[in-house]
């Protein structure tokens, strides 16, 4: 009995997508919608991001994606194309590595406790970032293990590792490795020995003093505000594999 086919959704545009999508083609795996999908191959940092949130809302089923870009954990369009039958063949199984590639799991975070009653992920990270010009809030971040410490701050962003490198470092905070917990950054600290955190699990956010709400933005895009002394719960909603080049 033949091995049964494997489909790909592949999410993006421009002429990488394009060539990913050629590729597919060429190794006879059918192109579907990301919801039909036994993989997707995410081109940009948007389409991952996007493809992370929807595997993380879907809950019971999610497939590898492999992110393609010239981000931290994306590889190379061109060597995507060039291995694309490899990353077929490889999702046959559920092994956790395969010829060339690896799955490694990410975390997608859910946010908690806002006016918005549909859930909320985020594949990168959450900010808290004080709207009005000249003012400086104080947050309260409430950890795992029960400490809790409180900042003031023009802001502050939890980040998944995925995201570790983009904003929260632009801030300060550490870049960390899959499996290594989320960075916690306060933004422009009123303070000259700034404190940054990686916490092992969720967190909890709250605006401790002001009487105007501060904006929240997941993913770098504005999901709303929050109010001043209601704690926003941050929490690992779900892993999702990304597929990830060994070395050779």
């Amino acid at each position: 009995m033949s091995e049964p086919t494997r489909r790909l959704a592949v999410l993006g545009c421009g002429e990488p997508a394009a060539a990913i999508r050629s590729a597919a083609t060429a190794a006879d795996a059918p192109l579907v919608d990301r919801s039909a999908a036994d993989a997707v191959v995410a081109v940009g940092a948007a389409a991952l991001r996007s493809a992370m949130r929807a595997a993380a809302s879907e809950g019971s089923r999610s497939v590898p994606i492999l992110p393609v870009g010239d981000e931290r954990h994306a590889i190379d369009p061109d060597l995507a194309a060039n291995r694309l039958a490899d990353v077929v063949d490889g999702v046959r199984g559920d092994a956790a590595a395969f010829d060339g590639f690896a799955r490694v799991e990410h975390p997608v975070l859910t946010v908690g406790g806002t006016d918005d009653d549909r859930p909320q992920f985020a594949a990168a990270d959450v900010a808290f970032v004080t709207a009005e010009p000249a003012r400086i809030s104080e947050y309260g971040i409430g950890f795992p293990d029960g400490e809790s410490v409180s900042v003031r701050a023009d802001g502050a962003v939890v980040a998944t590792p995925l995201g570790s490198d983009g904003y929260a470092a632009a801030a300060g905070g550490p870049v960390v490795s899959p499996g290594g917990g989320l960075s916690v950054v306060p933004v422009a600290p009123f303070t000259t020995r700034p404190d940054t955190w990686v916490a092992s699990g969720g967190v909890r956010v709250t605006v401790e003093r002001g009487e105007e709400p501060v904006a929240l933005v997941i993913d770098g895009a504005r999901s709303g505000t929050v109010e001043p002394h209601r704690g926003v719960d941050i929490e690992v909603a779900a892993t999702v594999d990304l597929l990830s080049p060994t070395a050779e």
